[in-house]
């Protein structure tokens, strides 16, 4: 997925212009205007007592603001308070702005069925029920925060999502903690402030009372604040009370934290699904360390993620019988967003699945797989490839192949090179889609390395397992700093006619990514945005050279794209989220 993958290797490299590659599209299935409306009538329709409260407190917070701007006498018309559920003007001005603010801010959080937002909209309405009682002459004002409480306890299972335990139970300790402190340093304040201050001595009783009376927001009109001390004094307060409910807040309504956690059968479960049913590039990172795997009630069938900042990013296509793939992908989607997570699957197959399931779909760039008879038969017998063999073999290189387990001396000498080469500008490690130089990992890999006339390493590519049918690919690929600009096109070409000779049809080399964005038929919006952006980027970012790199081999070109939850926000979401997880 990204220009500085060792997959995706340029940096001194020459292209061979004149040779054209096939181009295979595997854009997404077209999704009738109509069927579109028709997944949205019918989320509508599915959600919307989710859509009634949500309105209902949103639309009570934002008048209650507007309220507060718009009326200039002490007691509001009988309208206003007949409407709004939690209107407590009769208690604050102050009070009533900031609750609307708060009513506002929670509707986001009952939109999406957070069971902590509705727990606080239960307690609200019911002691807004309360208070609008022990005024008598104001009883109709109770019937509004009367009908939200029954319609949040009639809907109270739509709202089931789940916020991190351990971050709930740290809002309400900092909330305590808060109060604790806020009343003890206002209390204090109070006492020890001179009667120039206010012109007035305060007993610790009343300490104590104006404090609570600033923090509820009621205030103290009666106090005049003589000094520039006592001005400061109370807008600490205010700051206090703001940074304390802040933070006390986030902590209630932060989604659930993934955890890895991976027993080991659940590795093993994965491994045998992984190697009966997958039939992806990618399948070998699916169990890798960094994962996280979702069974389906059978067992059979498995999704590999891994989950930041809110985003489970999945990699590639569900695993299993083909029968289950769509009933474990809807159970994951559920599972996630119980979480509070939206789902992002990272180069997929299945593309006509995720549409079903209303996820939307982004080509991020395209795969260059090559025909490895032809390869041998015409790209390999090219000038191009003809001069870099005649360079190379007349000056002594040879290409190794080294099998696993591999001799601790082998494994230094490859971690020295690749030291080296991280060493380079613009180059680094990525997870998730591709592995990172570990002595263990690399022990474990088939490795084709070239050495020069003195037998010292020059380069090496680890190959590893594709479970695509008579497909060979790799992860790493890595040269000393220096050497010939040809040195991997010899390597590659050397190990592709090896594993022609052994009876692979195909060679994956990876992803060019961003190429070929927004110059589908049926693109989107998004995707054609993205891709003006990246043209005006390219000189940063030389995905454009990474696709030229490639052309040379001939490769047959493969769309790849990442489907997601969200629209533009969960778009945007993840484009932050992905910079962590790789």
């Amino acid at each position: 997925m990204n220009n500085q993958s060792d997959k995706s290797e340029l940096e001194g490299q020459e292209t061979n212009k004149g040779q054209m590659s096939e181009y295979r599209p595997s854009a997404p299935p077209s999704t009738d205007i109509r069927d579109r409306l028709a997944v949205m009538w019918g989320a509508l329709k599915r959600d919307w007592p989710i859509w009634l409260v949500t309105l209902v407190t949103f639309a009570n917070g934002l008048l209650s603001i507007l309220q507060i701007l718009l009326t200039r006498f002490p007691q509001h018309p009988g309208l206003f308070g007949f409407i709004l559920p939690f209107g407590l003007f009769h208690w604050s001005r102050s009070l009533t702005v900031v609750l609307g603010f708060i009513l506002i801010y929670l509707s986001f959080h009952l939109f999406q069925r957070r069971r902590v937002a509705w727990w606080v909209a239960v307690i609200a309405s019911a002691l807004a029920v309360l208070a609008h009682l022990t005024h008598w002459q104001l009883w109709y004002t109770a019937l509004a925060p009367t009908v939200t409480l029954i319609l949040l306890l009639i809907f109270r299972k739509r709202f089931s999502v789940r916020s991190e335990p351990r971050n709930i139970a740290q809002g309400f300790a900092l909330l305590v903690a808060s109060v604790i402190i806020a009343v003890g340093y206002g209390t204090l304040g109070f006492w020890l402030l001179d009667q120039r201050d206010f012109g007035i001595t305060f007993s610790l009783q009343d300490a104590v009372f104006r404090t609570l009376r600033e923090f509820s927001l009621v205030g103290n009109s009666d106090l005049i604040a003589h000094t520039h001390h006592a001005h400061w004094f109370l807008e600490s307060l205010d700051i206090l009370g703001i940074v304390a409910g802040l933070f006390a807040t986030y902590s209630l309504f932060r989604p659930v934290v993934y955890r890895l956690r991976v027993l080991p059968h659940e590795h093993a479960e994965a491994k045998d699904i992984l190697a009966r049913y997958d039939r992806s590039s990618y399948g070998y990172f699916k169990v890798w360390p960094d994962k996280s795997y979702f069974f389906s009630d059978s067992r059979r069938s498995f999704i590999s993620y891994r989950t930041v900042m809110g985003v489970a990013f999945c990699l590639g296509d569900p695993v299993g019988p083909d029968e289950e793939l769509e009933e474990v992908t809807s159970s994951f989607l559920h599972f996630c967003s119980e979480n509070g997570w939206v789902v992002s699957f990272l180069m997929p197959d299945l593309l006509a699945l995720y549409q079903r399931l209303g996820l939307a779909l982004l080509k991020i760039g395209e795969e260059a797989v090559v025909d490895l008879e032809r390869f041998s038969a015409h790209t390999g017998q090219t000038k191009y490839f003809r001069y870099v063999r005649r360079k190379f073999e007349g000056e002594g290189y040879q290409v190794i192949r080294y099998m696993p387990p591999h001799p601790p001396g082998l494994i230094n000498e490859l971690e020295e090179l690749s030291k080296e080469w991280l060493s380079l500008s613009q180059h680094r490690e990525f997870g998730f889609v591709q592995g990172r130089f570990e002595r263990s990992y690399v022990g474990r890999s088939t490795l084709f390395i070239l050495r020069d006339l003195t037998g010292r390493l020059v380069a090496f590519v680890n190959q590893i397992p594709s479970y695509r049918l008579g497909e060979a690919t790799f992860d790493m690929m890595r040269h000393r700093p220096g050497t010939h600009w040809g040195t991997m096109d010899y390597l590659f070409t050397r190990l592709m006619l090896i594993l022609k000779e052994e009876g692979y049809r195909t060679f994956n080399l990876g992803l060019a990514p961003l190429a070929g964005g927004g110059k589908r038929p049926d693109a989107t919006m998004t995707e054609r945005a993205i891709s003006q952006l990246f043209e005006h980027l390219n000189r940063f970012i030389h995905s454009k050279g990474i696709r030229q790199y490639k052309v040379k081999f001939e490769p047959i070109w493969e769309d790849r794209f990442v489907a997601y939850q969200g629209g533009a926000l969960g778009l945007a979401k993840m484009a932050i989220a992905i910079t962590k997880v790789l």
